[in-house]
């Protein structure tokens, strides 16, 4: 369980609606603040959809979001369609950073302390891994961004705990070799598990607007949820039916 007492706001830890009821039962009832949440998944599974909600939801409560897009994934188009044509509001509140590369991405993290008022109430990193992979993939040693990462989670979590806002980060996956068949898993998934208090896991089903969000992490919520069923639609991820 994640509890802070921060003395600028002066509130005991409450939670984030996702804006999602069935997502919002099995979290236990929405993101925790301080509390770092990873969400991980293939692409086309609702990572940046459910960021933006997130974000939503901590404007109708009156709360700024640092949002780092890491993706370049952000939309405005979509951001309308989930407050439902009026983002006015929720425009003035989210504050977005583009990096351009994962060292500039560390750099932007450790900036966000600049940011930090008793107005923010939530932090989003998405996807935290993607510059990682890039650069990776360009011939950078693995040890040394490996370290980087973990810094940055560990910088994130810090500043989490401090001031007590909701972190919520989105990792890629990767395929890898388990025996005779292949397994998908986070892309830097012993730095990037280290961290997070909470880990979901969301998948596609055979239903392609169909997804399966399930909780890997994290306090069981009061209706011993395990996992839960969403719709991705034009306005955002909505109810389908749970299973325990």
């Amino acid at each position: 369980m994640c509890f802070t007492l921060n003395l600028l706001k002066l509130r005991l830890v409450s939670l984030l609606s996702t804006l999602t009821p069935c997502l919002d039962r099995l979290l236990g009832g929405g993101l925790p603040e301080g509390c770092l949440t990873l969400v991980y998944g293939e692409a086309s599974t609702g990572k940046t959809t459910l960021s933006i909600q997130c974000a939503v939801s901590a404007s109708r409560m009156g709360l700024k979001t640092l949002y780092i897009d890491s993706d370049q994934s952000f939309s405005h188009r979509r951001l309308l369609q989930i407050m439902g044509g009026n983002s006015v509001d929720a425009s003035r509140d989210i504050i977005i950073f583009f990096p351009r590369s994962f060292m500039e991405q560390s750099r932007i993290v450790e900036s966000l302390e600049n940011y930090m008022t008793y107005k923010v109430g939530l932090i989003v990193v998405d996807t935290v891994t993607s510059l990682y992979r890039l650069a990776l993939n360009s011939g950078r040693g693995a040890f040394t961004l490996n370290r980087e990462l973990n810094r940055q989670l560990a910088y994130l979590d810090e500043l989490t705990l401090r001031h007590g806002v909701a972190t919520l980060i989105t990792g890629q996956v990767r395929a890898s070799v388990d025996g005779m068949s292949w397994k998908i898993e986070p892309v830097a998934r012993r730095t990037l598990f280290y961290w997070p208090k909470i880990v979901l896991r969301l998948k596609s089903t055979a239903n392609p607007n169909v997804k399966e969000a399930r909780l890997e992490r994290g306090s069981p919520s009061t209706q011993n949820m395990e996992r839960c069923y969403l719709e991705l639609t034009g306005i955002g991820l909505r109810n389908l039916f749970d299973q325990k």
